[in-house]
């Protein structure tokens, strides 16, 4: 059995919801595959509290941190007893949920042969790039967030896309011998897009404000997708690729994304109907509060984290198993439904 260690790095760290999303995908996978190479018992998740890369790597290969945060959502160290037992009673809960809710669901989901397909095309990919497409004995998975997406440059990490180039690596996988990376923001907010309808292969006009790795992620697999994009003015520029320019149509926008966070109120964002800020705070309330808030515009930041979440499996970490994930709208139900377990609980 393949044991899996996880963590997520960068700082601050203590807020973050990842621990939770890799308890409930591990364990997605774990109910609904047949035979498994890893399982979640057999698993470890930690924060990586730091500022700098190289500790971030450290962590990988020594699988120590000196200073375990303490996780907003206990109130406890991460590692220790509470918070682990608190974790694992929330992924318990919200594993007996197995249908979305349906203010969370799509409405445009792909009938089962298209999924399917995408899903063998996430492994063929994986084996163009040489990317191992089996769970080694000891596996060790990384997200990084910020400051540390444009740190990492390094020939000696092997990349499966162009995220190196964009300084916006956010995933990591050690083989064994070597690091693997990737940058799966971008092709989150492309999946969370499609969850709601908008056809990119048209064409479809994506609004954005903000300078960073996600942004520039972000214009990149949108572009790819068959997309078009508009700048507005942020904190920092953004620059697009050579020979692309920002659309100066009179067209509306079909999505916009504000990486600042500040929900900035040009009048194109606020005529879209379709707006998300990717950043997200501790929620309360009861159940039925917490999917209101998750179901109206502009989207919580929890729709890209799970989003990218599940990219950062199809493409990085376990693309043979990409068949199994859950959907976006599944995860999101779940996760909510553990934050509450956390809540009541803590």
């Amino acid at each position: 059995m393949a044991q899996v260690r996880y963590a997520i790095s960068g700082h601050p760290v203590s807020h973050s919801l990842s621990p939770l999303l890799f308890g409930l995908v591990i364990s997605n996978v774990e109910k609904f595959g047949k035979k498994m190479e890893f399982n979640f018992k057999n698993s470890s998740i930690e924060l990586v509290e730091t500022s700098a890369i190289e500790d971030a790597l450290g962590w990988g290969y020594a699988g120590h941190t000196p200073n375990a945060p303490s996780w907003e959502y206990t109130g406890a160290a991460f590692g220790k007893y509470r918070t682990q037992a608190l974790l694992g009673r929330a992924i318990e809960a919200a594993m007996e949920v197995e249908d979305s809710d349906q203010r969370l669901a799509t409405k445009f989901e792909s009938k089962l042969e298209v999924q399917s397909e995408l899903a063998r095309s996430f492994l063929l990919d994986a084996k163009s790039h040489h990317l191992p497409t089996h769970c080694l004995e000891k596996e060790v998975w990384l997200n990084l967030t910020a400051p540390l997406k444009h740190q990492l440059s390094s020939e000696a990490v092997s990349t499966i896309d162009n995220s190196m180039a964009l300084q916006a690596v956010n995933t990591l996988r050690w083989d064994g011998q070597g690091w693997w990376c990737a940058g799966v923001d971008g092709f989150g907010v492309v999946s969370i897009a499609r969850h709601h309808g908008v056809v990119l292969e048209k064409g479809a006009l994506l609004g954005i404000v903000g300078g960073g790795g996600a942004a520039r992620a972000t214009v990149d697999a949108w572009l790819k997708a068959g997309g078009n994009v508009r700048l507005y003015a942020g904190r920092r520029p953004l620059e697009l690729p050579q020979g692309v320019e920002s659309d100066r149509s009179d067209q509306p926008l079909d999505f916009a994304v504000d990486f600042d966070g500040k929900e900035v109120h040009h009048s194109e964002f606020e005529s879209c109907r379709l707006q998300l800020i990717p950043n997200y705070q501790l929620m309360k309330g009861d159940l039925e509060t917490r999917i209101k808030q998750l179901a109206t515009t502009p989207l919580d930041g929890r729709w890209m984290l799970v989003a990218q979440h599940l990219e950062a499996w199809k493409r990085l970490w376990a693309p043979q198993y990409a068949e199994l994930l859950p959907s976006i709208g599944l995860l999101l139900t779940q996760l909510i439904h553990a934050e509450n377990s956390l809540e009541t609980h803590a």
